[in-house]
């Protein structure tokens, strides 16, 4: 039974102590991400992960759960020395009370909870988001190649054959982490503010499991499309898209935050419509010539089409964020920016 206090020992020797699970707790689900510190000093933080994989967790599969978890372990490994990436600091392996169990790195925040605390300066934005884009960049380039049903085509150049496994990079606000972020005042040194992607290695059954969360979600995906690495530029896009808002207006939800209440299925949507309608979508050939999608499609609005810009340049947003972000939110993913070309504007230099 994993409970606060106890002390497991990793591979490298050090032993943890287990000080509180960490998130929402749902009722009929052992919490499987909690706060360690080093068994010597406790002023070492550290995050540990362990596999779900108990009869306890309702609704899922032991045997799904571990392979995911496995799969995870996998993709840490993998991107061990990214600078971008949250880092596997130990791992603790099943022989030891609780494991096996992820040692990763803890942070002060997530991009979340600091958009929450206070506005950010321009110079902040672009630097969390062009640190959120490198580590978009890295899990791109790392033979990883995303496939029109949430597929990843891994390939294995030793063995000359490619294993696919359903991978989600799920971009969201929440799975970015910040450390050194001052709640109440930017650094001088905007260097000492440190960005980094977690929870990038997330594996599910083919069909099982939306592509992203709600708000971050392409309307490539939102509409049944097949979908590419392009969709990773819109959440990102999103992200972007939000915290220019907040530094304008930090009362108000952010672009497609979902204020509604119902089903999920009426708040998916909700967003669905909403975005269709901003974006104009039934006079992009991309999706009004599928008869799936025309099928879904709202009726027309042209004329409230890209007003989602207007009303932040109205609030303030300049003009040449506004010109930067209809570019990347571009619904055709075949004429949306790509990482490289967003690299390369300087949009980001600060």
């Amino acid at each position: 039974m994993v409970s606060p206090g106890l002390t497991c020992q990793g591979e490298k020797g050090t032993r943890y102590r287990l000080v509180r699970p960490l998130g929402t707790q749902i009722h009929g689900k052992r919490p499987n991400v909690w706060l360690a510190v080093d068994g010597s000093n406790d002023t070492a933080e550290y995050i540990v992960k362990r596999s779900p994989d108990d009869e306890a967790n309702i609704g899922e599969s032991p045997s799904h759960a571990l392979l995911a978890f496995k799969h995870e372990l996998e993709m840490q490994r993998l991107f061990e020395k990214s600078p971008m990436i949250r880092k596997l600091v130990d791992f603790i392996p099943d022989s030891e009370p609780g494991g096996p169990m992820m040692v990763l790195e803890a942070f002060t925040d997530s991009l979340w909870e600091a958009r929450n605390a206070r506005p950010f300066t321009t110079k902040e934005i672009k630097w969390i988001m062009k640190g959120v884009l490198l580590g978009i960049f890295t899990v791109h380039m790392k033979g990883l190649v995303y496939t029109g049903k949430g597929e990843v085509l891994k390939f294995c150049p030793s063995m000359s054959f490619g294993v696919v496994l359903t991978l989600t990079l799920d971009l969201k606000m929440e799975n970015v982490a910040l450390g050194g972020f001052d709640h109440s005042k930017p650094r001088e040194n905007i260097c000492e503010l440190i960005v980094r992607l977690v929870d990038c290695g997330s594996i599910t059954k083919p069909s099982t499991r939306e592509v992203t969360s709600l708000t971050y979600r392409s309307p490539e995906v939102h509409f049944g499309k097949s979908w590419t690495q392009s969709t990773d530029v819109w959440s990102w896009g999103i992200i972007l898209a939000q915290l220019l808002q907040a530094q304008v207006d930090p009362k108000s939800p952010g672009m497609y935050d979902s204020t509604s209440t119902g089903t999920l299925e009426d708040k998916t949507k909700a967003v669905r419509d909403k975005l269709a309608i901003d974006f104009d979508l039934a006079s992009i050939p991309f999706y009004a010539e599928d008869k799936e999608c025309a099928e879904k499609l709202p009726s027309p609005q042209p004329e409230e089409a890209y007003m989602w810009a207007n009303d932040m340049v109205e609030k303030g947003v300049a003009g040449e964020d506004i010109q930067f972000l209809v570019g990347v939110l571009n619904p055709d993913p075949n004429a949306r920016l790509t990482v490289p070309e967003i690299l390369e504007s300087g949009y980001l230099e600060c």
